[in-house]
């Protein structure tokens, strides 16, 4: 079965457009976003608000606590349930979102490893933080050369991750990987949204500014008073992280916006750079006033006997 999935850069709207799309179509939406999926950060995640999903049902977001972890493995198990339950009530999945390793992990299954486990994690952080990195590594050599061998000396999560995986499964993890791939139950009908380079910069400055006037630093503030961990992964993603610098004193308030706005837009050129790989991938300008007509007529060419809502 082929899954309509919408992506590009941030700020190009593809929330929008999927909302749109799921209300003539009777479909949900499934987020593919890394930071969305965190509770309490809205305002920096550009998270869909309250009236939006009320409209329609939007899956994956909201539910990570932002001091723990969430894997390209889990997203893809826990998607490819989600599908199948908007399936069973008659209705249309839709994936969205930019995060293109959660979309190649539920479209090209990864090999199954045990999630993470916390105590393992904290004694290999504490490790870390009493020998170093090449301790790290040289341990890593002696118990899994040939994934060692592999990966930069300098990687710290590849590193802690082979280590952890040894120490919860007795086996190394370059012998785990080569063991045959599942297949995956559905394949991609892609969606490419983007918008001329100078444009979609613009807007992200622009949705940056608007986060701020709606209490982006109020938010991290708050985040920080509840205790959650700055050096989280939650924490040390764009705008977060700066605006963190800049309640630490590390930066002005000005630099910290600016480095946020220079971070977002070099990551939404790597989002571009990650989509162009895809073959085949049509794109369509979100400014477009007929790209819901044009996308649904693209879709009935798969669901000939689709019904649209008015």
């Amino acid at each position: 079965m082929k899954v309509l999935t919408i992506v590009g850069p941030t700020a190009v709207g593809k929330t929008k457009v999927a909302i749109e799309i799921a209300r003539r179509i009777s479909g949900e939406i499934i987020s593919a976003d890394s930071r969305q999926i965190y509770k309490y950060l809205n305002i920096g995640t550009a998270k869909p608000t309250r009236k939006e999903r009320k409209k329609i049902n939007i899956h994956l977001i909201d539910f990570i606590h932002p001091d723990n972890t969430y894997s390209c493995g889990q997203f893809a198990r826990d998607a490819e349930a989600k599908i199948e339950q908007i399936i069973m009530k008659g209705n249309i999945p839709i994936i969205c979102g930019g995060t293109g390793l959660y979309i190649r992990s539920l479209f090209n299954p990864l090999h199954k490893l045990p999630e993470s486990d916390k105590k393992n994690k904290e004694k290999l952080i504490c490790m870390l933080a009493e020998h170093g990195l090449d301790y790290l590594y040289e341990k890593l050599l002696s118990v899994d050369p040939e994934w060692a061998k592999k990966i930069n000396p300098r990687d710290k999560q590849r590193i802690l991750r082979g280590l952890e995986v040894y120490a919860m499964t007795g086996k190394p993890l370059s012998t785990l990987i080569k063991k045959k791939k599942r297949k995956s139950k559905y394949l991609p009908y892609y969606i490419g949204l983007n918008l001329p380079r100078e444009e979609l910069y613009q807007r992200i400055n622009n949705r940056f500014d608007g986060m701020l006037n709606n209490g982006l630093i109020e938010e991290v503030t708050s985040l920080l008073k509840k205790g959650f961990n700055p050096e989280s992964s939650a924490l040390r993603t764009i705008g977060y992280k700066e605006i963190i610098e800049y309640l630490q004193g590390k930066l002005t308030c000005e630099a910290a916006i600016e480095k946020a706005k220079c971070r977002t837009r070099n990551f939404a050129k790597r989002q571009i750079t990650w989509f162009n790989k895809i073959t085949g991938l049509p794109w369509y300008n979100p400014e477009d006033p007929d790209i819901v007509k044009n996308i649904i007529a693209q879709i009935r060419k798969l669901l000939p006997h689709l019904t649209l809502q008015d």
